[in-house]
């Protein structure tokens, strides 16, 4: 693409040479000619070979960039441009002759079906989808068109995946919920685990999480939402629209996250939390069971609003100074006893 192309494509005003050929995206500190990056604040005395630089609105003065695209957020608009530059690997339609498929399945037009791929009875494939080597489908599965599931994803019996949905290697969609009722003895009964998991159009699921299916209801992945790697949803959990998961965060059984909300790694949920729309969650908090966490930020554990985590870190920062402040006290007190003493 030439710069005024790319201009054009991201509605942006282009400085520079309008004619400079780009082929791929780069960070700012290594691009060269023919290459893209962004400046997300003021470049400063910033100097560059880029072919062009993405900057904000009032920095369009960059030194040694080629050409110059000024819009009111570069960062957005350079992952627009770098996902035209660079589009996800598609596989041309194939089954491979490896690849086992029940005789009632459904496969759409331009599928493909990579090496020792399985999929179950009744199950259907939507047009455009990838199943990458070794994926499994279930039995009586739904998967929307030009979704991509990559090796080793599993897909258990009876869940449902909109369209363009991606699932990283290793995700595993239904399985059982982490469900036990305790008898009077003190052993274990499994609670039914025979619900479903939805999982709505544009959703992104990294590597290795697990989408716990509905014990007798369902499990709810909303339209848009972005799920980070190593994640855990349990049973029953209803996660809204265009919602952030980071890494290593785990979900208990009945939370409800509703659309909109910015979750942060390694976060704990009791079960029965209720988080509506707009929160933002700090990473490593705890959220104790059936706590409703209202739109704003908050942090620590148990969670709290951030302006009461940040006041008491401070009190907890301050300890030592007191320790100190108390231990002096305590001296001075004993002078002054030692000194009635002697009178």
């Amino acid at each position: 693409m030439r710069a005024r192309e790319i201009a054009e494509f991201i509605g942006g005003r282009l400085f520079g040479n309008g004619e400079a050929e780009i082929t791929s995206a780069a960070d700012i500190s290594a691009a060269g000619t023919g290459q893209i990056a962004f400046i997300q604040g003021d470049p400063g005395e910033l100097e560059t070979t880029a072919g062009c630089v993405i900057v904000g609105e009032g920095f369009e003065d960059v030194s040694g960039a080629e050409s110059v695209i000024a819009v009111r957020n570069p960062k957005l608009a350079f992952a627009s441009v770098a996902a035209r530059l660079h589009p996800p690997t598609r596989r041309k339609a194939e089954i491979h002759p490896s690849a086992v498929i029940a005789p009632d399945a459904k496969i759409g037009e331009n599928v493909f079906v990579g090496a020792f791929c399985c999929v179950g009875e009744r199950s259907t494939i939507g047009s455009g989808t990838q199943l990458r080597a070794g994926a499994k489908v279930g039995d009586g599965v739904a998967i929307g068109d030009d979704c991509v599931l990559h090796p080793n994803v599993f897909v258990e019996d009876g869940s449902t995946l909109g369209d363009r949905v991606i699932l990283h290697a290793g995700v595993v969609v239904g399985a059982d919920g982490f469900g036990y009722v305790r008898g009077e003895s003190g052993e274990y009964q499994k609670f039914p685990q025979i619900g479903t998991v939805v999982i709505e159009n544009d959703v992104e699921i990294g590597p290795n999480t697990c989408i716990d299916r509905g014990a007798l209801g369902e499990t709810r992945i909303g339209a848009g939402t972005k799920i980070d790697n190593l994640v855990q949803v349990g049973h029953n959990v209803q996660i809204g629209k265009r919602c952030v998961i980071a890494a290593q965060t785990g979900i208990s059984g009945s939370v409800t996250i509703e659309d909109d909300c910015v979750i942060g790694g390694q976060v704990g949920f009791g079960d029965h939390v209720r988080v509506q729309s707009g929160a933002v969650i700090g990473s490593q908090a705890g959220i104790l069971p059936g706590k409703i966490v209202r739109p704003g930020v908050w942090w620590g554990t148990p969670i709290q609003p951030l302006d009461e985590y940040k006041r008491q870190n401070a009190h907890v920062k301050g300890l030592e100074r007191l320790k100190k402040e108390v231990r002096d006290l305590k001296k001075a007190l004993e002078k002054i006893k030692e000194g009635n003493e002697d009178q």
